[in-house]
């Protein structure tokens, strides 16, 4: 059975299970009661029939596992989508007769408000084992190829498309014919187009640090509890026992009434660690875990696709294991989704390291998330323009997300490809100026593994775009289409060949200095201009790291920071040589960056959530 996990009002989705499964007469309990209506009827010992009145109905049964798990792999998708949500299971005692098994206090209200017949009830627990147990096969091949058998035109799940292979190889040789034809005019043509690209990039850092004004998000206070919709956390972890308890604490301290929260917690089978520890925990009654079966490739948006079906909330939050959110982030999102134009899909937090003073490499990289969410991201997001978020902090509207299919599971960047979707679509992502904070990688191979791995994700968006770029730039407009372009595909080759441009420039003013009587003036003006640009690009680059680090507080450190800057831009080069090799010969390999191994800890409110 296929299913598509697509975003279907709740009277629909039980109108479709009381025409398919509810015929008048009711269901049947374990111990014989025939649901009725309005009265009901038993067996006596001697095989008489007599009327119950419904408010002396037997108390309902407990099915065993076996009679839940075959009554949910009977589901149909309608179905299978209000059990995950609601916890309610069509089950059928007798043919001809089905009724409703129902796990905790909430789905029995569910099923009393939709006209529901309960006639057993289950554990949350075991409702839940047996949901994952019984739907394992659609919910992973939903998280998998969901996207693609929706909108395959924006699925990462195939490298390259014919058509692109066959670019890509006209390209190349193209580039080979021409330098072998005329070398010189070839190498003024590529270096006029690196000069292009180059200015491009430095039009935007220019842009970036034009001022912009972000609206402050609504008091956590402007919406009584019983206004505020219901929020669902999703949290994927995978190898993540050494902050597991962090991210506990720090759900615990979210100032959001229990009534209205919905967190999963989203492990993988093979994560023992995990599972001990979430084992020995005893989790409110809002909170679960949900549990992934292995399967390729093993990323965090395959994890979120296998969540999203039993997600419950109107909202839905996503954190990664180190992330730590201020207590009134959801209550304060919730009332700027409420005030903002229905046409907003995602709010995008800033995020912030809270070991950013531990060692030279988590400097470079708070500069650097400094200046993303302080200067560039609140600049795209004045005009209306995909801010390319990270997926960590950011808040969803559930049926929005659900229209675009999600997320994609064969895409190795964060959320780049689903920000360029939800733009394309019609959808804009704003960015609130709130602060979640995470750890920053402290050692040199898990920096390189992480950024190799986001490089890949953004190359792969970039490739994914490009497909049509007509429409693209139908769908984006003009100025948004090439934001977008020196955004991803302009980065990418702005890294690759920024040391070849230094080391030219370089081994050219050598070579002219030891014989400069046969240089031609065409060289010599084409060395002046490569060092003009390259001169201006590390001015402006080296503007927006200072103008960065006034958003970090003023301490000595991130002068040495900003001087030996150049040296982390070469670091990315060398990331994003290394993320394009892996693109053609490892596009599923997923590098997992380890949390909890900074020295530093991040202070943790010990405030609960409101009742």
């Amino acid at each position: 059975m296929r299913w598509n996990e697509d975003e279907k009002s709740e009277a629909e989705l039980c109108c479709n299970c009381r025409q398919n499964l509810h015929p008048a007469g009711g269901g049947h309990s374990l111990d014989g009661t025939v649901a009725t209506g309005p009265k009901e009827t038993t067996r006596s010992g001697s095989g008489d029939r007599k009327t119950v009145s419904p408010a002396r109905r037997a108390l309902p049964s407990i099915p065993t596992s076996a009679q839940l798990l075959e009554a949910v792999r009977r589901m149909t998708p309608a179905e299978a989508q209000q059990a995950m949500r609601h916890r309610v299971v069509p089950i059928s005692w007798e043919p001809g007769r089905v009724s409703f098994v129902a796990a905790g206090e909430r789905a029995k209200a569910y099923a009393a408000e939709q006209g529901l017949t309960v006639s057993a009830i289950a554990t949350e627990r075991t409702m839940l084992r047996e949901l994952l147990a019984g739907q394992e096969s659609e919910l992973t091949n939903h998280a998998l190829w969901g996207l693609k058998n929706r909108f395959p035109h924006y699925s990462a799940a195939q490298a390259f498309a014919a058509k692109e292979a066959l670019w890509l190889v006209l390209g190349l040789a193209l580039i080979a014919f021409g330098m072998m034809w005329d070398r010189a005019t070839g190498e003024v043509v590529a270096f006029a187009v690196m000069l292009a690209l180059f200015a491009l990039a430095i039009g935007v850092k220019i842009w970036s640090l034009l001022p912009a004004k972000l609206p402050q998000p609504p008091a956590a206070t402007k919406f009584a509890d019983d206004d505020l919709p219901v929020y669902s956390v999703l949290i994927p972890l995978l190898r993540e026992a050494k902050v597991a308890d962090q991210m506990v604490r720090a759900m615990g301290a979210l100032a959001y009434p229990q009534a209205k929260l919905d967190v999963k917690f989203i492990i993988e089978a093979e994560d023992q660690a995990a599972l001990k520890f979430f084992d020995g925990l005893r989790l409110p009654s809002h909170t679960e875990v949900i549990i992934v079966p292995k399967s390729v490739p093993q990323t965090r948006h395959k994890a979120l696709n296998f969540a999203l079906p039993f997600a419950r909330g109107e909202l839905i939050a996503v954190y990664d294991a180190d992330s730590v959110p201020t207590p009134d982030q959801l209550r304060r999102i919730a009332a700027a989704f409420a005030l903002a134009p229905k046409t907003v899909a995602c709010l995008q937090t800033q995020l912030a390291y809270y070991n950013r003073n531990e060692n030279w490499l988590t400097r470079q990289c708070a500069v650097e998330y400094a200046y993303l969410f302080k200067l560039l991201f609140p600049r795209l997001a004045q005009f209306g323009s995909p801010l390319l978020f990270t997926g960590v902090s950011a808040h969803y509207r559930t049926a929005t997300l659900r229209q675009a299919a999600a997320f994609d599971a064969h895409n190795m960047a964060r959320d780049s490809g689903l920000s360029v979707r939800l733009a394309r679509m019609g959808f804009r992502t704003a960015l609130v100026p709130m602060i979640t904070r995470e750890e920053a990688p402290c050692r040199f191979r898990d920096w390189m593994a992480q950024r190799v791995r986001w490089v890949k994700g953004v190359l792969q968006t970039a490739i994914v775009n490009m497909r049509s770029p007509v429409k693209m730039w139908r769908e984006l407009g003009g100025r948004n289409f090439l934001l977008t372009q020196a955004l991803t595909a302009g980065a990418i080759v702005v890294a690759l060949l920024h040391p070849f441009f230094l080391a030219w420039i370089a081994s050219t003013a050598v070579l002219l200095m030891l014989d400069i009587e046969a240089a031609s003036r065409l060289w010599l003006f084409l060395l002046a201009l490569y060092g003009l640009v390259a001169s201006f690009a590390y001015m402006v680059a080296m503007a927006s790291a200072i103008r960065a680090t006034l958003f970090l507080g003023r301490n000595v450190s991130w002068v040495t920071t900003i001087l030996t800057a150049p040296l982390y831009w070469l670091m990315i080069s060398a990331a994003t040589w290394l993320a394009v090799l892996q693109y053609f010969t490892a596009a599923r390999h997923w590098a997992k960056t380890p949390h909890g191994m900074s020295r530093m800890k991040p202070q943790v409110a010990e405030k609960r959530q409101k009742e």
